[in-house]
């Protein structure tokens, strides 16, 4: 289809499908329904007990200052929707945008501030285009009006659940897209005008400051901006932004906030867009887009997508790993769960403390020393891409985790924490690289203090190992590695993570064809196993594809479930199966204390 084909609609348009109001993953659009089907439309959701509610700020405001919580259209009566879905034994979450939601039109602005369209990093004007193929521009949330009239309006909304005595929880939600070159990247991000003014008034700000002070490096430092002094002074622009925001619904919604949560949109990347325009969807690249958005942290949505392609395998990549696992174990944390249910839950073996968005692009991280590529092939997306989050170490759950850390973004704090968590039994990678001598010398110094041997292996690099109890610290330096090639780099992390006896189950999938892991504590059936791990098996490419392994002999296959468009042979010690296009299944394995 031919982009001026295509309807680009400005305006939400009046829709009557099912998809409209359910969009998936138990999201549900109160507005794009009358409020006297809410009962009828939450009863059809037949096993469900939470739904999930964004808030749509420009349905609650037409000009940005002046707000509808039921007084005019019942359609904006949010206590009205708890009752019903309270009558129908669901609870109700909201989900308030701290920036651009690629599934509304003008991104949720109310259309009196949609003054300043977002520019990408290419100055590409941002849009999405919506299960519909409604084309819905995102404006800049840096225009300062915007972040006052956004400051009222969780004011008003708050307000008005303490009013109404609403206790449903509410979370802070940011929009993210999957990006090629990026990861992770929300729909705040902007490089408009509107963005290039308030970071030159920061810039002023802070030579105010800097010339307050009797430094001369610091007086003059912002007068002679290098590329890397530029770049910090654009996150720290852009994080102080995005946490007002935050605040602004931390603070004025107290009563109800739980955390912020982001959320990952399929489809709604820049490198979607012209795909989409001409549906031209890519169902791999959606299975490949969910399973990286979930390393990520981020909660998929897959709102932006027609009801037509969710029928198939990707519709049961979304209901087993997103909608009944990553959803319900992360909003889990803040809600009243019956503990005798055991729900299987994301398979992670490893936590990668990455370089955080204040370095330079070209800074070696993980990406540049072979990581990312090495996991994806033998642990098929059994990772947490934790970026430049804190570090916490839980001995309860991590001790069959595996951390990885940089030296170049170590401080106090991290390293303390580090080498209290190795001492509690936690097993760690540090690439030393860029460790600053302080820590260098106070790394030698704990080896010495607590009398630990060093074992020390030369493989590309020189391996510093050592244990304590069932802990484990592996040093090397990643300097070392950054001119080795791909297949010397997947052999050299293959050699190193053999050693930690993780007692995973490899599997090399075809091209196209994704591997996921969930776990499960083992019932009182099935004592002899340590746990349950259930293996997904999703083709979404349009070619037939076969996948062969071997069954590790710790590992009891116990049942087979999810079968479609797949034959499957099993022996005492192989699988194989064949899996036609959208075939997939999902096997049950045992493992063993």
């Amino acid at each position: 289809m031919l982009a001026n084909e295509v309807n680009l609609s400005l305006t939400t348009p009046v829709l009557r499908d099912e998809d409209a109001v359910f969009p998936g993953e138990n999201w549900f659009f109160y507005w794009k329904t009358s409020a006297s089907l809410w009962k009828v439309k939450l009863e059809s959701l037949v096993g469900v007990n939470k739904i999930y509610v964004p808030i749509n700020w420009a349905f609650h405001s037409d000009t940005g200052d002046k707000y509808d919580f039921a007084s005019e259209r019942p359609e904006t009566d949010l206590k009205k929707l708890v009752d019903i879905a309270r009558e129908c034994a669901k609870e109700v979450i909201f989900l308030v945008p701290i920036g651009p939601c690629p599934f509304l039109t003008n991104g949720g602005l109310p259309a009196l501030l949609a003054r300043t369209p977002m520019l990408d990093e290419k100055g590409r004007v941002v849009a999405a285009v919506d299960q519909e193929g409604n084309l819905n521009k995102l404006y800049s949330f840096f225009d300062p009006r915007v972040y006052k009239a956004y400051d009222h309006f969780v004011k008003a909304l708050g307000e008005y659940f303490v009013t109404q005595g609403i206790a449903s929880d509410i979370w802070s939600m940011d929009c993210c897209q999957v990006t090629l070159d990026y990861g992770l990247v929300s729909y705040l991000k902007d490089h408009s005008h509107v963005y290039q003014q308030g970071f030159s008034r920061f810039l002023q700000n802070k030579r105010s400051e800097f010339d307050e002070s009797e430094d001369p490096e610091l007086q003059n430092s912002l007068d002679t901006l290098d590329a890397e002094t530029e770049h910090i002074l654009h996150h720290e622009f852009y994080t102080m932004i995005k946490s007002i925001y935050l605040m602004a619904s931390q603070e004025r919604m107290s009563g109800n906030w739980e955390g912020e949560v982001k959320v990952s949109f399929l489809g709604g990347g820049q490198e979607d867009f012209f795909k989409r325009i001409h549906q031209s969807d890519s169902l791999v690249q959606y299975g490949h887009d969910l399973l990286e958005g979930m390393s990520l942290n981020a909660i998929t949505s897959s709102s932006l997508i027609p009801g037509r392609l969710k029928k198939g395998v990707l519709g049961k990549m979304l209901d087993q790993l997103v909608t009944h696992s990553f959803v319900e174990k992360h909003f889990s944390k803040n809600s009243f769960e019956d503990e005798s249910v055991s729900q299987f839950a994301p398979k992670v073996y490893f936590e990668v403390y990455d370089l955080g968005p204040e370095f330079l692009p070209d800074t070696i991280g993980w990406a540049d020393l072979g990581l990312w590529d090495y996991l994806q092939k033998y642990y098929s997306w059994c990772y947490s891409d934790m970026g430049s989050n804190e570090f916490s170490f839980n001995e309860d759950s991590h001790m069959d985790r595996v951390f990885f850390f940089h030296g170049l973004n170590m401080d106090k704090g991290l390293f303390h924490n580090m080498l209290k968590a190795f001492m509690s039994g936690a097993k760690i990678i540090l690439n030393r690289a860029g460790l600053e001598r302080e820590f260098q010398k106070k790394l030698e110094a704990f080896f010495i203090e607590n009398e630990l041997d060093i074992e020390k292996v030369k493989l590309h690099t020189t391996l510093v190992n050592t244990r304590l109890g069932d802990g484990r610290l592996l040093v090397f330096n990643g300097d070392d590695l950054v001119d080795l090639d791909e297949k010397k780099a997947i052999e050299f992390w293959h050699r190193v993570i053999s050693t930690f006896d993780l007692g995973h189950l490899i599997v090399i999938p075809p091209e196209g064809v994704q591997i996921s892991w969930k776990v499960r504590s083992s019932n009182t059936q099935e004592l002899q196993f340590e746990e349950v791990r259930r293996m997904g098996i999703f083709n979404p490419s349009s070619y037939k594809k076969k996948v062969k392994f071997i069954i590790p002999s710790h590992f009891r296959l116990l049942k087979v479930v999810d079968e479609n468009k797949v034959s499957f042979q099993h022996g005492q010690k192989e699988i194989e199966c064949e899996l036609l296009p959208e075939g997939s299944l999902s096997l049950d394995f045992g493992v063993l204390v």
